[in-house]
């Protein structure tokens, strides 16, 4: 696991750099950033959130975590922290920079769900809280096609949950839906 400083020097220095360069080239359009559900774990410390992290299933429906909300890191563990707001704060650099007068560059924020190498979470070695924002790579494909296909009618800054469509997802895709016509394709039910 990477130290505190080594993700401050990576997410947070490495992503002002990049966002720095495009804003000063003239040819380019968008920076899709990607930023992580992450973002917003630190709703996995309370109720009613806390029953996933817990591998206990919901009695009921979970209200939908927006990209309006506040995000909110996890304090797990310092790393685990540390890498929860160096993410918050390329989502706020990307807002920050997409409101400079005369920026030309629209920065997209993507809050990737759950991605593995083997595009696989059936196994027990993985818990709801990892299942319930698990994305597959045809998911992943099909997001990143979306945004590119309607890259001039997006706004200059935008946020948006990259998930599949999974049993007890707490996160809301409806901007997804709305702007990209986004409609996930796999999805893990509970068992």
């Amino acid at each position: 696991m990477e130290t505190v400083e080594q993700i401050e020097r990576i997410n947070c220095n490495g992503t002002r750099i990049i966002f720095d360069i495009a804003r000063e080239q003239n040819l380019v359009e968008m920076v899709i950033y990607g930023s992580s559900a992450m973002t917003v774990f630190g709703y996995f410390e309370n109720k009613p959130y806390l029953s996933l992290a817990k591998n206990i299933q919901p009695q009921q429906p979970l209200t939908k975590i927006t990209t309006n909300g506040p995000p909110i890191p996890s304090h797990f563990n310092p790393s685990f922290e540390a890498y929860c707001k160096s993410k918050i704060y390329g989502e706020e650099l990307a807002r920050r920079y997409s409101s400079i007068n005369g920026n030309k560059v629209k920065f997209i924020c993507l809050r990737f769900g759950y991605i593995n190498t083997t595009d696989d979470v059936t196994s027990n070695v993985h818990n709801w809280s990892i299942k319930a924002n698990w994305c597959s790579y045809r998911d992943l494909c099909q997001f990143i096609e979306r945004i590119l296909e309607n890259q001039l009618k997006l706004k200059q800054f935008h946020i948006y949950f990259v998930m599949s469509n999974n049993d007890f997802c707490w996160a809301d895709m409806e901007n997804s839906r709305e702007d990209l016509n986004y409609v996930s394709i796999d999805g893990i039910k509970w068992s």
